[in-house]
């Protein structure tokens, strides 16, 4: 048998492997999150959202909407070097994703139980000038 002959059997064999690996193994099945920040996004979104009352505020001055928070939820990225996770029994994570009408936001939660907790939305302009405590 020459080496042309060897060579296609042996890529035919693993394919024909790798096909039954993916049908029999992987197929169907929900991969868990690797990635740290994989990890705190499917921690955040299990659970239903609560907004604080400051976090409402700056909402209704900013003239989002709840929606914009699952958007935010649905879009984000975790920034690590702006959250607050150290030396704290439950972290403060900071997000940042697109809102509804496509614009950038930044917006802080908490995972507390059984829900997630919408703590404020931290980079607007019109956020500063609202006075919300």
């Amino acid at each position: 048998m020459n080496f042309s002959r060897r060579l296609t059997l042996f890529i035919f064999g693993i394919l024909l492997g790798s096909a039954f690996v993916y049908a029999v193994l992987i197929r169907g099945r929900e991969m868990p999150a690797w990635l740290p920040g994989d990890r705190v996004l499917e921690q955040l979104r299990e659970h239903p959202v609560q907004v604080s009352s400051k976090g409402a505020c700056q909402l209704k001055c900013n003239k989002l909407e709840n929606n914009d928070i699952l958007s935010v939820l649905n879009t984000a990225e975790v920034l690590f070097s702006e959250s607050d996770i150290r030396d704290k029994d439950i972290p403060e994570y900071v997000l940042e994703g697109k809102g509804l009408k496509g614009q950038s936001l930044k917006m802080k939660f908490k995972s507390q139980q059984l829900t997630t907790n919408f703590l404020e939305l931290i980079q607007p302009a019109t956020a500063d000038t609202c006075n919300c405590q």
